[in-house]
């Protein structure tokens, strides 16, 4: 798409700026202003947010599937596959790993439990006996009530995968591509080929489309931060202060620190470590959904750091659904904050538990709906004597706040944990059968 128009009367309009960072820090300051001081305006401009929201995953499953099967289907051909499963396995165990016990330490150190005035009690106590009370409690009991590694496989393997695909169902969508693909591997290239070329052509095509929807992007993200902010629960936000601003202070610290990892690896300056990444941040930070920065992830690794296409193809989409550092973050610090809270003390081996049961956790409640995927903080609580119905309550009552940012990490770190996998690739890019730059999908290039 061109990025001027000419109008009627013959001067150049410039529509490219929809796409500058200036634009986008516009609409999100203006969705704040709303959201604070006119929340009946904010509800009715969600609509625009949510139908942007929609078009973005109508593309997103389709860009998973024809990224994932190519990917898998060229590696098992060239024998490589191997090395490349084992680096992927070592990177996603240490980065999850290390990932919870940073924000587990900034807990024990920040202290988000201990210290509460006695206004943020009394409201922590009537949110907690309104939910065992009400229905919070007894929802996230329910959904955690069957939460061990076999239901996990059943959530994972499509009864339906059209089912699935309806429903956007991403974790069986990942099994099934990952199953297509691998099948796809051990077939002669010659009767390959030509199916893998096909998805690569869908492939492009949809993330065309995507790179469209970005002239749109300020005006989505004024009506989701501006629904988001008026959502928010000010008392409850209040009372969980100091473990919000913890959640946002460890968020902004993985980010640097991926950063600097991403340009140690590929030796560039730190600045355009960050430069690169700016649309996907931007994104997942606007629209509070990993999966929907895949299209720009995908493009800026590929085309902004020139990791290898089929390696960067197959890990990215398995990172954002299993590696979810968001979640990770979030409940490592939320066992603490509950163990201060509640005078429970986590101990020596306790504290190895909720680290690495975070990690578990997390992965368990990939693909799941909001309250499902809090719930699976069962897993690691139960264990630990900490009451985690209530814990979920608390958590939906701060996600607005919290949610953009640490999706923004996990954005960030899923590159990093690329970067640390891919290779980079020495020869120039292939020419877009579509005639366009790739690297239309960037802002302000």
């Amino acid at each position: 798409m061109n990025e001027q128009f000419r109008s009627s009367r013959g001067f150049n309009v410039p529509w490219h700026w929809l796409k500058s960072g200036w634009s986008i820090a516009l609409g999100i300051a203006l969705g704040v202003a709303i959201g604070l001081y006119d929340a009946p305006l904010a509800g009715k401009l969600s609509v625009f947010g949510d139908l942007y929201l929609t078009f973005l995953k109508m593309c997103v499953i389709p860009i998973m599937i024809t990224s994932i099967i190519p990917s898998l289907g060229r590696l098992l051909s060239s024998h490589h596959i191997a090395g490349q499963v084992r680096r992927m396995a070592v990177v996603f165990v240490v980065m999850l790993l290390a990932v919870s016990a940073i924000a587990a330490v900034a807990g024990l150190l920040g202290h988000p439990g201990h210290g509460l005035s006695a206004s943020a009690r009394e409201t922590l106590g009537q949110t907690l006996l309104a939910s065992e009370s009400g229905s919070g409690a007894s929802e996230a009991a329910d959904s955690a009530g069957d939460t061990g590694f076999f239901a996990f496989l059943r959530e994972m393997i499509p009864a339906n995968i059209f089912s699935a695909l309806v429903d956007g169902q991403s974790l069986q969508i990942l099994f099934f591509s990952v199953l297509f693909g691998v099948t796809v591997g051990f077939f002669p290239a010659s009767g390959s080929e030509p199916l893998l070329s096909l998805l690569d052509l869908l492939f492009k095509v949809f993330q065309k489309i995507i790179s469209w929807s970005l002239y749109l992007l300020p005006f989505a993200l004024l009506s989701i931060m501006a629904n988001q902010i008026a959502q928010t629960g000010l008392d409850m936000l209040l009372a969980m202060e100091r473990f919000v601003l913890l959640v946002l202070a460890v968020s902004a610290a993985l980010m640097l620190l991926s950063s600097l990892v991403i340009a140690w690896r590929l030796r560039i300056p730190y600045g355009r470590s960050w430069s690169v990444l700016k649309t996907s941040l931007i994104v997942g930070f606007g629209t509070r959904n990993s999966i929907a920065t895949l299209p720009s992830m995908l493009e800026a690794l590929r085309s902004g750091f020139r990791l290898n296409r089929e390696v960067t193809n197959l890990v990215v989409p398995l990172g954002v659904i299993l590696c979810r550092y968001s979640m990770v973050i979030i409940f490592s610090m939320c066992l603490v904050f509950l163990s201060q809270l509640y005078y429970i003390p986590l101990g020596r081996s306790g504290l190895p538990l909720a680290v690495a049961g975070a990690v578990i956790a997390a992965i368990a409640g990939a693909g799941s709906p909001a309250v499902v995927s809090l719930s699976m903080l069962s897993i690691v609580a139960a264990p630990l004597g900490l009451p985690y119905g209530t814990a979920v309550v608390m958590l939906l009552a701060v996600t607005p706040v919290i949610d953009p940012f640490v999706t923004a990490a996990n954005v960030h770190l899923n590159c990093a944990a690329a970067v640390l996998i891919a290779d980079r690739e020495a020869t120039e890019e292939l020419p877009d059968p579509l005639g366009e730059s790739d690297n239309a999908v960037q802002i302000g290039a």
